[in-house]
């Protein structure tokens, strides 16, 4: 039993792949291109046509279709046998171009390779279905095929970094490029070390988010701001109690992210770690502060100095100066 969809042909429409239209179509000639896409039209329908049914169609001379067809399987177009004319798989072909099996190499890598072939292309169509709904650009293929290439990431893991991007509305090259080269210089490149990476960052964002929230500030938080953050964390081996503390001596700062990561910096470098070691360094300093010498230059407190002494010849001389008589008036 056959099952067919009957439609009237002006409402059916032939499909034309976009990497035809992108990167096929501009260096061939125009009689071939209207002979393809006749061809894409009557092998839909699996019409038989010979070349002198397609000439008086397209208004083109014999001569010229069977140039045309020379040009087409040139470019691998379509196949020709006497009787047949078979339409290739452009998309499949340019994967192939992207991933083919090295022929030179021995059989133990050749099959190493294969494998990683399929995989890969496994990986690739995962990504156009899940996140191009089986629409993706040619230009994607290269550039996946690069990342693979320069960040030797997993399968899995370039399948993560399109999640990533996807899910912050930045499904982009330039973006996927840019963080793509972050986890390659964190020095991610399969499952495990991406999902340690992922727990670090989390954190980073939570904490982010508290100091955003604590600061009263409405913004997302920024790149600079999440490296400090990441300093702190990782470099530092601080919690977030500490880092609450040293914000809390920012308040009025301009800066605050800049201010405390200057107060985090010295008190690492004074080998504090913990809330205790903080607390016990806070009240040494506020002892030593008591202690401290008035600073050159202030004035001193009223009642903080000491009552010059006089003998009796100072006192001699000042009755003597008062008998003295005193001068008149011109």
């Amino acid at each position: 039993m056959q099952f067919e969809v009957v439609k009237d042909i002006l409402l059916s429409d032939t499909l034309v792949p976009d990497i035809f239209l992108s990167d096929i179509m501009p260096r061939l000639p125009s009689d071939a291109v209207k002979v393809y896409l006749y061809c894409l039209f009557l092998s839909k329908y699996k019409k038989e046509a010979r070349p002198e049914d397609l000439a008086a169609k397209l208004d083109l001379s014999v001569d010229t279709v069977n140039a045309a067809f020379q040009i087409l399987e040139h470019e691998a177009l379509i196949v020709r046998t006497p009787n047949l004319i078979s339409l290739t798989d452009i998309k499949e072909i340019e994967l192939g171009k992207l991933y083919k099996r090295k022929t030179t190499s021995d059989g133990e890598s050749a099959v190493s390779q294969t494998a990683m072939h399929i995989k890969r292309n496994q990986c690739i169509d995962s990504i156009n279905k899940m996140f191009f709904q089986g629409l993706m650009a040619p230009s994607w293929y290269n550039a996946i095929d690069h990342w693979f290439s320069t960040y030797h990431f997993d399968e899995d893991v370039m399948v993560s970094l399109f999640k990533t991007c996807y899910d912050n509305n930045a499904l982009n090259i330039n973006y996927i490029e840019k963080v793509g080269r972050t986890w390659y210089l964190k020095g991610i490149t399969n499952h495990w070390e991406l999902e340690k990476y992922m727990e670090s960052y989390e954190q980073i964002k939570a904490i982010g988010k508290t100091i955003l929230q604590k600061l009263r500030l409405r913004r997302p938080l920024q790149a600079y701001e999440e490296e400090q953050i990441e300093i702190w964390l990782d470099d530092y081996g601080y919690d977030l109690p500490i880092i609450e503390e040293a914000f809390k001596l920012t308040v009025g700062k301009t800066n605050p992210f800049k201010s405390a990561h200057t107060i985090l910096t010295r008190w690492n470098q004074e080998g504090i770690k913990t809330m205790d070691q903080l607390k016990a360094y806070q009240e040494a300093s506020a002892r030593g502060s008591d202690k401290r010498e008035p600073a050159p230059g202030k004035v001193a407190r009223r009642d903080n100095f000491q009552q010059r002494q006089y003998d009796d010849d100072f006192y001699d001389k000042l009755d003597q100066l008062s008998v003295l008589p005193k001068n008149k008036k011109g």
